[in-house]
């Protein structure tokens, strides 16, 4: 006897974490040079977790992603057959960095004994609202 065929996949665009708004937000060429990076992180996401923002940069000499989601902070590249891939807790200890020059920003992620720097951010506004953003929930597990 034949099993029978698995269920066709949706129609159209399937997007349980709500990665499309906070991509959008992306300038242009970020979302172009993001777009593997983008794969990457969306087959990491649970399927009840929730994108607020997104910044797209350089990790570890490739284009790569940061993922702020409602629980914690995924970064992801390109790196070709295999990603690099960190997951950051937000947790009490966690600090976040920022830098900027005229022309573009770098996010370092002081988390485990370890720092993790995204660079090359081309999309300066939403790298300041990421660390704004990462230091609020940092403060929130506080009170």
């Amino acid at each position: 006897a034949l099993a029978p065929p698995e269920p066709e996949s949706p129609l159209g665009v399937v997007d349980p974490w709500d990665f499309g708004a906070a991509y959008s937000r992306l300038s242009s060429n970020a979302q172009r040079a993001g777009r593997v990076a983008a794969a990457v992180a969306t087959a990491l996401l649970a399927d009840d977790e929730t994108v607020e923002l997104i910044v797209q940069g350089r990790y570890q000499s490739q284009a790569g992603l940061i993922v702020l989601t409602d629980r914690r902070v995924l970064i992801v590249n390109d790196h070709e057959w295999r990603p690099d891939v960190r997951v950051v807790p937000i947790e009490p200890e966690l600090v976040v960095q920022g830098w900027q020059d005229d022309r573009t920003a770098s996010l370092v992620f002081v988390t485990q004994g370890q720092s993790v720097t995204v660079s090359v951010i081309v999309d300066r506004p939403l790298a300041q609202e990421m660390a704004q953003k990462v230091r609020a929930k940092v403060a929130a597990l506080g009170s």
